[in-house]
């Protein structure tokens, strides 16, 4: 972090071209080494680059969105980890012509024309809020979402987050959970479509 990063390193082992930042980085001082001297390694990592501005501005939506996550979690009912194998089990994942895909270090699940999957959810008397999850750069994308084979949104994803995954908010009548202790969730494409993909649901108490 600053206006000159490279100003900011101090060598370790100059024969090995070993070096380590004093001051720059966040939360502490790091250790860099040439890329070709870790051939046991199989990933890089990248670092974003901040004045100290953009820094304080980017900490505080961290802490922001940080706070967000929390309290909606403690209004979870339940969650599903959609394309994940223990999750999916123990939601009694069904499906057709559906496939768990995985991008940018999240697993999801999608299901082409003709197809669907659904899962189960616990539940309690509303109101409740499903909540699903989307790559913002999906294009031409129709589907449905059902609970327990009633129609509750109509989803069309058309690039309109670009760069980012999103979550959408579907209100959940209070007819098709009072009384009950799980639901049955569906998404299931328009003929020619695809349905997500989805990285994730989540059923919660409305606020």
């Amino acid at each position: 972090m600053g206006a000159d990063i490279l100003a900011a390193f101090a060598p370790v082992d100059s024969r090995n071209a070993t070096y380590r930042s004093v001051g720059s980085g966040r939360p502490g001082n790091m250790t860099f080494k040439p890329f070709f001297s870790q051939y046991e390694r199989r990933a890089a990592v990248y670092f974003n680059a901040y004045t100290e501005p953009q820094w304080a501005a980017s900490e505080a939506a961290f802490r922001k969105e940080e706070a967000r996550l929390k309290a909606l979690a403690a209004r979870s009912v339940d969650v599903m980890h959609l394309g994940e194998m223990q999750p999916e089990r123990d939601h009694d994942l069904q499906s057709e012509i559906s496939y768990p895909v995985s991008y940018r270090g999240r697993m999801g699940r999608d299901a082409r024309t003709g197809g669907y999957f659904s899962f189960r959810l616990k539940c309690g008397d509303g109101p409740l809020v499903l909540q699903a999850s989307y790559w913002g750069e999906e294009r031409n994308r129709d589907f449905h979402i059902l609970v327990d084979g009633v129609r509750v949104a109509r989803v069309k994803l058309d690039a309109s987050h670009a760069g980012v995954f999103f979550d959408e908010d579907y209100p959940v009548p209070p007819a098709l959970t009072q009384g009950k202790q799980a639901i049955t969730v569906r998404f299931e494409p328009e003929p020619g479509h695809t349905a997500g993909p989805v990285f994730g649901v989540r059923l919660y108490r409305a606020g």
